[in-house]
């Protein structure tokens, strides 16, 4: 059978496929996380205007409430997880992944800054394709493409508005995108990480151990380079950055509870396609708070990534079957992930 006779078999075939109205759901979900990552920027930006410089800080209470909330939840188990060095790997990789990103701010401009987005789908593909099991067909390569496209039209157009704003040069831009290309490597081992651990494991499971090891990691980062930051912060008293970090974390833990539920039946790489869109929803906050004026390339890029976003989730399902996904696998998982898959289907009955 040759190929274009199989691709489209699995692109109608409806055993493998969810459901017209489910997909739309899956996009509009994403599209709701994409605009809780808009929050966290906004109230980035709002806390940057106030002198606020603690990225670490802002991201432990984050840590913090995901090891209470869902860390009770998972004790009341009575379980025991095996391996526990995969979610400190996970947790380390998100935490500096966040840390570098914020830090990358002081060196370069945002324009390239968010050359992040597009940096990381590439190295999620490739993550999920030599650890996942992940096969990708033409129309997957096809939407990926496409909305890379679009983020190099809102590239173009931050650039025009930095010309037309007289935008001030970055002060260190090489070592700016240095740390922009580590922190989206970094981000693309949490994503596929959390993926593998969300469809292998437990949800409940991951989030406890991510916001633990998190709130470890992000608590001994935050006392040796942030307490002198942290000490003027309380004794500046100023009612209004505490809202903003409150509402930086609220927008953050909404991210980071919904994510693992979304990637039960989506994958990391349609989840850093759809999250392409809070740049353009970053602009909509930026004229209505920082007085930005945007041009029609915004607009252009926008619906160009939208477009790609639709064509990847039309095509399918990019993963190979679960028990193809053995090279994160120990030994001791096996069974393990067995048993887990059984009473996930005990539950679904």
């Amino acid at each position: 059978r040759d190929s274009r006779g199989e691709e489209a078999e699995e692109f109608g075939d409806p055993s493998r496929n969810v459901a017209w109205k489910e997909r739309a759901r899956i996009v509009l979900a994403w599209q709701g996380v994409s605009l809780l990552l808009t929050g966290t920027a906004v109230f980035s930006q709002l806390l940057a205007d106030h002198g606020v410089n603690l990225p670490t800080t802002q991201s432990f209470f984050n840590y913090l409430a995901l090891g209470i909330w869902f860390g009770s939840s998972f004790l009341r188990r009575g379980e025991s997880p095996r391996e526990k060095w995969k979610y400190l790997i996970i947790a380390i990789a998100d935490v500096e992944g966040n840390f570098l990103l914020v830090m990358a701010y002081q060196f370069t401009t945002i324009i390239s800054i968010q050359l992040l987005d597009c940096f990381t789908i590439p190295v999620v593909m490739i993550l999920s394709w030599r650890l996942l099991g992940a096969k990708y067909r033409r129309w997957h390569l096809a939407g990926a493409g496409i909305s890379l496209a679009g983020l190099g039209l809102l590239v173009t157009a931050d650039a025009v508005m930095s010309q037309k704003n007289d935008a001030e040069p970055a002060r260190n831009p090489i070592l700016g995108d240095v740390l922009v290309m580590i922190g989206s490597t970094l981000y693309g081992i949490s994503n596929v990480g959390q993926e593998y651990m969300v469809k292998e494991r437990d949800r409940v499971e991951f989030l406890a151990h991510l916001g633990v090891f998190g709130a470890i990691v992000s608590g001994i980062q935050m006392g040796v380079t942030e307490s002198d930051g942290i000490r003027q912060l309380f004794l500046s008293g100023n009612l209004k950055i505490f809202l903003y970090l409150m509402g930086f974390n609220g927008c953050l833990l909404g991210m980071y509870v919904l994510v693992p539920l979304l990637l039960e039946i989506s994958s990391a790489t349609f989840m850093n396609l759809s999250l392409l869109t809070a740049d353009f929803y970053s602009l909509l906050f930026a004229l209505m708070l920082f007085s930005a004026k945007p041009t029609i390339l915004y607009f252009m890029a926008f619906a160009v990534i939208i477009t790609g976003i639709i064509i990847f989730n039309v095509a399918g399902d990019a993963s190979r079957p679960r028990h193809r996904h053995t090279a994160l696998k120990s030994e001791s998982e096996e069974e393990m992930s067995q048993s887990i898959v059984e009473r996930k289907e005990d539950l679904r009955r």
